[in-house]
């Protein structure tokens, strides 16, 4: 009876274990990965989209992306690049998510989008997110104060000062819950500290890529001046003109490759001109081609095996540092490892064993 009684005692230890081991790991992971949780936020990889909210119609003109951003969030995707309009509706509470004009591609009020990333963070606690603005129509910060307040964002929000170069890890983010970093191209004033200017803190690459040119390392925005962080803008295009416009025309058939083995080839050459990585690998059609694998070669982990909804399989590849100012369409490359984190929890099931030794 005292023997059924210890192996009962046993298997509740290895159960209680077992639950803590797995807890430790979902504590200890930031953005998907323990090893990520001691860096600094500058010193991260985060997979990208372009346009994130331009996923409708399908098969649009101006669509850059197939999946709506709880999707996106789902697959991995950590920083999402939004263009910000005047409400159609004229009120000056809210704002449109458009693709140069509304009438070309209307994404919805910004307020639907932030209320899923709120959702998403609400249930992931371990998640750093980062949102770039492109503010096409010159709105006030107060008016995206207006929105992110009404969403519940509020506490989520990161302040990062102007000139401050220490940024917290991920774990300190995580912690503190100030985890949603929003950066805008232009109107940051310090009314809204958490609404950042992008180019105290980033640099960019290139955006406006021809279909069939090279890929260029060069940097665009500001213009040659380097920065603590850059984006690597990785997306082709094809261009017409539309009502006096310069449209962008996304190129969804050639995903496989732009986003495959042409991406490999310009990380290694943008981290060879830089000597340093991409902070944010902006992307059109993500789950095409190898996007979040490849980001976790950048950062050095071993990838977690997270495969977007709907994706098609790229070419993926192995080292192969091409250099110089620019890359042509095609190439390969890229290396990492992976800690396991579960030291935690050795000394309590050594202790937990020897006890148990002890009463049999």
């Amino acid at each position: 009876m005292v023997r059924s009684s210890l192996f009962l005692t046993v298997g509740a230890l290895l159960a209680l274990s077992s639950s803590w081991v797995q807890q430790a790991d979902a504590q200890q992971q930031c953005n998907g990965y323990a090893e990520l949780c001691s860096r600094t936020y500058d010193k991260v990889s985060y997979p990208t989209t372009h346009n994130a909210y331009a996923f409708n119609p399908p098969n649009g003109l101006a669509t850059n992306q197939i999946n709506n951003i709880p999707t996106q969030l789902k697959d991995g995707i950590r920083a999402f690049m939004l263009d910000a309009y005047a409400a159609p509706s004229g009120n000056p509470k809210e704002i449109e998510l458009c693709h140069t004009m509304c009438t070309l591609l209307d994404g919805g009020p910004l307020s639907d989008i932030l209320a899923q990333i709120k959702t998403f963070m609400d249930a992931n606690p371990n998640e750093v997110i980062t949102i770039f603005w492109e503010n096409a129509a010159d709105l006030k910060p107060a008016q995206f104060q207006a929105v992110y307040t009404a969403a519940g964002l509020s506490p989520y929000l990161h302040a990062q000062a102007k000139g401050a170069t220490a940024w917290p890890t991920l774990a300190q983010m995580i912690s503190s819950k100030k985890r949603l970093v929003n950066f805008i191209d232009s109107g940051a004033d310090a009314t809204v500290p958490w609404l950042m200017s992008e180019y105290d803190f980033v640099f960019e690459t290139p955006y406006n890529i021809p279909k069939g040119t090279a890929y260029p390392c060069t940097i665009d925005r500001p213009k040659d001046q380097r920065k603590q962080m850059y984006v690597l803008n990785h997306f082709i295009s094809g261009i017409i003109q539309l009502q006096g416009n310069t449209i962008s025309l996304p190129q969804p058939e050639a995903a496989n490759q732009t986003n495959g083995p042409d991406l490999i080839s310009h990380i290694n050459s943008c981290q060879t001109t830089f000597k340093q990585i991409p902070s944010f690998v902006a992307v059109d059609f993500y789950q095409k081609g190898s996007l979040t694998e490849t980001v976790a070669k950048i950062n050095k982990v071993k990838w977690n095996g997270i495969v977007a909804d709907g994706a098609s399989s790229g070419t993926n590849g192995t080292t192969n540092g091409a250099t110089g100012k620019g890359v042509n369409n095609n190439s390969n490359g890229a290396a990492g490892s992976l800690l396991n984190g579960k030291s935690v929890v050795a000394g309590f099931l050594a202790t937990a064993a020897g006890a148990i030794a002890l009463l049999l």
